[in-house]
């Protein structure tokens, strides 16, 4: 009979313990770059719950995040890395509320974090991961022409992790034709990302650039129209060099009359001045028609 109590009791202390569970995130939480992040971590709480018997713990890996213990902060053996940037929500914690606010994250937060409540009731601990991404800012467009088309550059930085890219053109994927460059900021560690492609025999076409920041399901997509005006600068050149052979029978009508006006002047000059008795020298003999030149448009 003592036994069957026994027993009992054990069961029944058991089933006590294993009702003593914290709840932490299944999946991967993510951060935003230096914004701040909540990290959560709920207990269970009844009415025998007491504040000095509670102890909290957040680790990542070895290293200490943040202590609460003796009904405050215990932050003596916190990482440097996190020092000023942690806090609980100790008014909350008689709600069962653990969670740790992290503020202004970086890349280097990424890992897994360790979350350890023990109070009157029982403990436990749960782990899960921790990654961060930062958006990519709105895309930059410069080009330049070519003797036989046109380069297209696209450049945009301030994100995290490194991007999917795509052109797109009239919906053909032609991102084999171009060439992408990342690089890190050594400092911070976000991605500048540079794409360019060269076209030759640009005609009348639209193309799509795509960059997918897959973390923060972040999507930039943007169209870029491409107008050709070689057909109209050809008929352009065209009709302007008509214009130009249209003045070369002008130029030729001035010389002829301009010649004959120059023989009439120099031959009365001339029987003026055997009127006169004079011997002079002529004086328009120093009038020089210039020899232009009709410039023909290509």
């Amino acid at each position: 009979m003592n036994l069957k109590v026994l027993c009992l009791c054990l069961l029944f202390e058991a089933s006590c313990f294993t009702e003593f569970e914290i709840t932490v995130p299944r999946d991967t939480v993510t951060g935003f770059y230096r914004e701040e992040l909540i990290l959560p971590c709920m207990f269970p709480v009844d009415s025998s719950w007491d504040l000095r018997s509670t102890v909290i713990t957040w680790q990542r890996g070895l290293d200490v995040v943040h202590s609460f213990y003796y009904s405050q902060d215990q932050l003596d053996r916190q990482n440097l890395h996190y020092v000023k940037r942690t806090s609980l929500f100790s008014q909350e914690m008689a709600q069962g509320n653990a969670s740790l606010k992290l503020d202004k994250i970086t890349l280097q937060d990424a890992g897994v974090y360790t979350c350890s409540v023990s109070t009157n009731a029982g403990s436990q601990k749960k782990s899960f991961g921790v990654k961060i991404a930062a958006f990519y800012s709105e895309p930059r467009l410069q080009f330049s022409l070519l003797n036989d088309g046109v380069n297209l550059l696209v450049t945009s930085d301030g994100g995290y992790p490194s991007p999917t890219l795509q052109w797109l053109m009239e919906n053909s994927d032609i991102t084999n034709q171009t060439q992408t460059h990342f690089m890190q900021d050594t400092h911070t560690g976000l991605y500048v990302v540079s794409s360019w492609i060269n076209l030759t025999e640009v005609t009348n076409s639209s193309l799509t650039f795509i960059l997918h920041n897959k973390p923060l399901g972040q999507d930039i997509r943007r169209e870029i129209q491409l107008y050709s005006d070689k057909s109209e600068r050809q008929g352009e050149s065209a009709y302007r060099c008509h214009g130009c052979f249209i003045l070369i029978p002008v130029i030729l009508l001035l010389l002829i009359v301009m010649s004959v006006l120059f023989v009439f002047i120099t031959k009365r000059r001339r029987e003026h001045t055997k009127l006169n008795g004079a011997t002079e020298v002529g004086h328009f003999s120093e009038i020089l028609i210039p020899n232009r030149k009709s410039s023909i448009c290509l």
